[in-house]
C-alpha cells in the first residue's frame, strides 16, 4: 500500500514538474501571441509576473515572467522575456534557464526541424550559438552568474526571432 502511494506521490510530482516545461513549439507560439495571451497562457502554467514595460518609438514593450519564483526575492527557475512593439510586427522571446539538459533539448529540436549552425563567439563573457532555420533565428547563450554566497552558477538562455527581425537588427 505504501508504494502505490508514493508511486502517485511521485507520478503527480512528475506531472507538475513536466507540465510546466515549455516545448519549442510553445515558445514559438508564445511569440505570435499579443500580450493578453501571453499573461493568460504564462499565468495558467503557473508563471508570475516580474515586469510590465510600455513600448515606446525608440524601444520595445516588456514582459518579464518567472516560474518557481522564490517568495523572498526575485530568483526563480525559469525567466521569460516577450518582447514586443505598437509600431512594427516585430515580437521575439526569450527564455532563461539553469538547466544544461533543458537547454540541450530546445537546441537538439532546433537542429531535428533543420536549424544549422550559422555562428559562434564569445561576447562580453559568454559563449554565443546562433541557429538558423528557414524562417527563424535562435541564439543561444550559455554565461555565469556570480553569488556573493553560492558561488557561480551557469545560465542558458535562449532567444527567438524570425529571421527577417533578425536580419534588420543585427
Amino acid at each position: 500500500m505504501m508504494k502505490k502511494f508514493f508511486t502517485f506521490l511521485f507520478f503527480c510530482f512528475s506531472i507538475i514538474i513536466f507540465a510546466q516545461n515549455l516545448t519549442l513549439s510553445d515558445l514559438l507560439a508564445l511569440r505570435k501571441k499579443d500580450i493578453a495571451e501571453v499573461d493568460e497562457y504564462l499565468t495558467k502554467m503557473k508563471w508570475s509576473l516580474l515586469e510590465a514595460e510600455e513600448p515606446t518609438e525608440e524601444s520595445f514593450g516588456l514582459l518579464v515572467y518567472a516560474f518557481g519564483k522564490n517568495n523572498y526575492n526575485d530568483e526563480a527557475l525559469s525567466f521569460i522575456r516577450y518582447y514586443y512593439s505598437n509600431y512594427s510586427e516585430t515580437k521575439s522571446i526569450s527564455l532563461q534557464i539553469h538547466e544544461a539538459s533543458k537547454l540541450n533539448t530546445y537546441v537538439n529540436q532546433i537542429k531535428s526541424w533543420g536549424g544549422k549552425l550559422y555562428n559562434s563567439y564569445i561576447e562580453d563573457g559568454n559563449v554565443v550559438k546562433i541557429y538558423r532555420g528557414t524562417t527563424m533565428t535562435y541564439i543561444v547563450l550559455t554565461g555565469i552568474q556570480s553569488s556573493d554566497y553560492e558561488g557561480t552558477k551557469t545560465l542558458y538562455n535562449l532567444v527567438i526571432y524570425t529571421n527577417e527581425d533578425y536580419d534588420n537588427n543585427f
